[in-house]
């Protein structure tokens, strides 16, 4: 055996390993970096392209997937309700109710002033379990005040057309309370363990990074609760979401442990 020429083998294949571990150590420590980089990296891009946006929630918070049924309403619980009739056709009223269409027999008067304390008084004395829902916003072009159900003190954000686990309140030119549809999700159960969900400046870099925020924007609404994309099917399955509002004017929703862009009108995942 050649002495030397294997002492040169094996020192060229411990150089190489050493290299080669080196190089899987600095790796390591970028991974370890990432997140402190990628954040001070968002924030000066948004600062740049003068991207404004307000306190963000900051409260480290565990989520997972949920599961609930659509609540088929019986005849019992609509002939308790007073001061109000159905408004589904026969045809209707052979398949299960799962969304409840009622109208007023004498329309409800809402105050100009104090209007939030009469709407939860109607919510817990003429709607079926109405202290689950709680107040979304009211839209004065289509006139009507839409309410959203809540789990564990989250709202369960909706397509406003088609949603499920809301209240929508029809109003008529006198400002009066004329009918409302409802849904309502129950059986709600975890699917899995809980996970630390991405941070809200996380969800806004998702949007960023697919051109949703656009310089010159002002982020304009931020909050996490759940939300699902196929709505009016018996089972459900929701996913913790940040929910955005940008400019006061357009809705996005991103999945809070994925970071995917949920989009409502299209009903998929980017």
């Amino acid at each position: 055996m050649d002495w030397s020429k294997t002492k040169t083998i094996f020192i060229i294949a411990f150089l190489v390993l050493d290299i080669f571990l080196a190089l899987q150590y600095m790796e390591k420590m970028n991974e370890n970096k990432y997140d402190i980089i990628t954040e001070t990296t968002i924030e000066e891009q948004f600062k740049a392209e003068d991207i404004k946006y307000g306190k963000l929630p900051t409260k480290t918070i565990k989520g997972s997937y949920i599961t609930a049924k659509s609540k088929q309403f019986t005849q019992e619980e609509i002939d308790s309700l007073k001061n109000q009739e159905l408004m589904l056709s026969d045809e209707e009223l052979i398949k299960p109710v799962t969304q409840l269409r009622m109208s007023f027999i004498e329309p409800i008067q809402l105050p100009d002033n104090n209007m939030e304390n009469k709407l939860k008084q109607i919510l817990t004395t003429q709607i079926i379990q109405g202290s689950q829902y709680r107040y979304w916003r009211y839209d004065e072009n289509d006139k009507e005040i839409i309410f959203l159900q809540v789990y564990k003190g989250y709202a369960i954000f909706q397509d406003e057309n088609d949603g499920i686990g809301m209240i929508v309140f029809y109003l008529n030119d006198h400002n009066e309370i004329t009918s409302y549809r409802q849904t309502l999700l129950e059986d709600i159960k975890e699917l899995e363990n809980q996970d630390e969900v991405i941070k809200a400046i996380r969800a806004l870099e998702a949007l960023y990074d697919k051109n949703y925020l656009k310089p010159k924007s002002t982020v304009t609404k931020v909050e996490y609760g759940y939300y699902t994309q196929i709505p009016l099917t018996e089972q459900q399955i929701l996913a913790p979401t940040w929910h955005i509002v940008v400019n006061d004017q357009e809705d996005f929703y991103v999945n809070a442990l994925e970071g995917d862009i949920i989009k409502p009108e299209k009903s998929n995942l980017e």
